[in-house]
């Protein structure tokens, strides 16, 4: 093998291990939006039962929670694939990898996109 089919090989691998860190970050911010919206459907129907009314907050700070950790995971990722990236590169920079950088911008925004609607207007 020679030595930059190795660095390919590295630098790919860093990729997919950043797209699992991603797909671990969408993962935890939809399962903050099924428990914030899940926990709407029980007050309706407890309403609907028995006819007592209840805000639903603490289902809505817990969705919120899982979208902030969620958030916090894709940003945890993307500054560890950046910061290998820079070590796999030959004279130590990173490769141009503004894709990664932009789908990691764009999780990252939609957790907080999501996070603020749960807690403002869920």
């Amino acid at each position: 093998m020679s030595e930059s089919s190795d660095v390919l090989r590295t630098r790919l691998a860093n990729e997919r291990t950043l797209l699992a860190w991603l797909r671990t970050a969408i993962a935890l911010m939809g399962f903050g939006l099924v428990v914030a919206r899940f926990g709407v459907f029980l007050d309706t129907m407890a309403m609907a039962s028995s006819g007592v009314v209840s805000d639903g907050t603490s289902s809505r700070y817990m969705g919120a929670a899982l979208l902030l950790t969620g958030t916090l995971v894709g940003l945890l990722g993307g500054a560890r694939s950046r910061s290998f990236a820079g070590r796999i590169g030959v004279l130590g920079e990173p490769p141009g990898d503004g894709t990664l950088v932009l789908t990691t911008a764009l999780v990252t925004a939609l957790g907080l996109g999501l996070m603020v609607w749960v807690l403002l207007l869920g």
